[in-house]
């Protein structure tokens, strides 16, 4: 006799409810679009729970996998069925097969329930019913997308999975590269025992942090070309500075001194997308090295809290009527991808360079030049160094602060170039405060 465990009707009862989340969804498109479908709300339920008494029947009773075979060979031949019954019945000139895909993925949810893989269930559910949900946005942004950036995209993506899982996991030091190991050997004043220690060249690492860093930039990308940027500044704000904060402070500064009557709307811009940077330095760092948060989290939290504030008053005295479009490249590009790889791997050697022969010092001097460019390379830098253990988790975190706040006197530096007159005086006070936050931060946690 077969025992039924308590979590077997929990894992039931979890089949039934992602079936009903995906039979809502389309009962709603079926409602709303006032169209005609096979499968809605109780259908759903029904196919999910059909799916999980299949896989019980066949993993607790029968003891074999071929009757859960059999069963969804059959649920495939009713749902193809009823396809072809609605488009002969209904004469519909566009029907699609969104429905009979959502239905199929349905009955495999409702199989792994009971296989014990619930959580993956929930997940691919979730992530099936935002797909359905967003239909409108999803066919709004593939209108308006161009077609070199679907190259691009394309070009970029079969470089990143031929390339990267045939690139060596190992770190290389300069003597590991026979161009610059003759330079070194040849020139007096450089010592091969110090290039032996810079062990910084690793080929997928490296990389992987390429495609890591595209894959923030193009998730802001994306969501620029749904909800476009005429959706408001301060979203596009907070959307652009996951793409390029220095993009929007210059488009801001140049179109403030267009428009020398309208100040606030675009400082609010600014300062929402520099504010960004330190969320994107937080997301960094808790992917690569968690556990250098514990030293990073006051001071990054800390600058980006103070000019989301700052911000936050800004808005209030601004007409939210005035918007302004800002163009943005789009991340999936080799050119950028390939420089950011060179940078990156400099910075990785410049900061290790300077640790072996100055100590902190050198390192916070790496930082500094490098926040002069960018901020991402030496967030990358710092957490994967601390991770390996060649730097402490405090030089790290101060190395990172260092950049960002170098970065942001660089983007006060584009106000000040670029803006109006009333424009760069209410930047420049705001990014004042957010690099004064910092240093206070630093001062109070490190010294």
């Amino acid at each position: 006799m077969v025992t039924i465990e308590f979590q077997v009707f929990i894992n039931f009862l979890i089949a039934v409810a992602l079936g009903a989340l995906v039979g809502m969804q389309r009962e709603y498109e079926i409602q709303t679009n006032q169209r005609k479908d096979f499968a809605g709300l109780r259908t759903f339920s029904l196919i999910s729970l059909f799916g999980a008494t299949a896989s019980f029947i066949s993993m607790n009773v029968l003891n074999s996998s071929i009757f859960l075979y059999v069963t969804f060979g059959s649920v495939m031949l009713l749902i193809v069925a009823a396809y072809i019954a609605m488009v002969f019945h209904f004469k519909e000139n566009e029907i699609g097969i969104t429905t009979e895909i959502s239905a199929i993925l349905t009955f495999l949810m409702g199989a792994l329930c009971l296989l014990g893989f619930a959580l993956p269930a929930v997940i691919i559910t979730i992530i099936m019913v935002i797909f359905l949900a967003m239909k409108k946005p999803l066919h709004r942004f593939a209108s308006k997308i161009k077609i070199d950036e679907v190259y691009a995209t394309i070009k970029f993506a079969v470089i990143t999975i031929l390339v990267l899982p045939f690139l060596p996991n190992v770190n290389y030091t300069p003597m590991n590269i026979p161009i610059l190991s003759k330079i070194i050997e040849a020139a007096p004043f450089l010592s091969v025992e110090i290039a032996k220690q810079l062990d910084v060249f690793n080929p997928f690492k490296i990389w992987l942090m390429v495609v890591f860093i595209s894959g923030i930039s193009f998730i802001g990308y994306l969501l620029i070309r749904v909800v476009g940027t005429g959706k408001g500044l301060g979203l596009t704000g907070f959307l652009g500075g996951l793409v390029s904060s220095t993009a929007v402070t210059s488009s801001m500064s140049l179109e403030s001194k267009k428009n020398s009557k309208i100040v606030y709307p675009f400082v609010f811009a600014v300062i929402i997308a520099c504010s960004t940077m330190f969320i994107r330095v937080i997301v960094e760092i808790l992917v690569v090295n968690s556990s250098l948060l514990r030293f990073a989290l006051i001071p990054m939290f800390t600058m980006g809290a103070a000019g989301f504030i700052a911000a936050l008053i800004v808005w209030k005295k601004y007409n939210k009527n005035h918007i302004k479009n800002i163009e943005f490249d789009s991340p999936f590009t080799l050119a950028p991808a390939l420089k950011f790889a060179l940078f990156f791997a400099f910075v990785l050697f410049i900061a290790k360079f300077g640790y072996v022969m100055f100590g902190a010092k050198g390192v916070y001097i790496a930082a500094l030049l490098s926040g002069l460019a960018d901020v991402d390379a030496i967030t990358l830098s710092m957490a994967t160094l601390a991770l390996a253990g060649d730097l402490s988790g405090v030089v790290a975190t101060i190395a990172i602060a260092i950049a960002a706040m170098t970065n942001t006197v660089v983007k006060a530096g584009i106000t000040y170039m670029f803006g109006g007159n009333k424009f760069r005086k209410a930047t420049l006070t705001i990014f004042g405060i957010v690099v004064g936050v910092g240093l206070i931060s630093l001062i109070f946690l490190f010294i």
